[in-house]
């Protein structure tokens, strides 16, 4: 958890990751395929980021209420030891800090992928 807390680390991490993967997939080794697999650690922090959000911003919570009422309702085992109110709904299981990393490496990813397609480009 400590390399977590430190940016800088994660970043150069991400590239080397980044370069291990063009290292093992390009077919050719040019600026091209290298953004192609920046692109893909971008897309994967972003997505993510993305997704915790919108579970963050209470949108399933609705969903998973209703369906936990339902199933109490329906079901024919009765478990009286678990109650489905008093079960986190998705939105608290989100951490606000986990949430800012992602969005703070994707972001820095995302720059960094961008310059490199201006170097591409000019």
């Amino acid at each position: 958890m400590e390399v977590i807390k430190r940016p800088p680390v994660v970043v150069l991490l991400n590239f080397l990751i980044a370069s291990v993967m063009f290292l093992m997939n390009a077919p050719e080794y040019t600026l091209f395929y290298y953004i192609n697999s920046v692109f893909y650690i971008v897309f994967f922090y972003l997505f993510v980021a993305l997704l915790m959000w919108v579970i963050r911003g209470k949108f399933f919570d609705g969903v998973t209420y209703s369906f936990r009422r339902f199933y109490s309702k329906v079901s024919k085992q009765r478990d009286y030891l678990e109650e489905w109110k008093e079960k986190p709904l998705p939105s608290d299981t989100i951490n606000h800090s986990w949430l800012r990393m992602f969005f703070f490496h994707g972001s820095l990813m995302l720059i960094a992928m961008l310059l490199l397609l201006a170097i591409y480009y000019v």
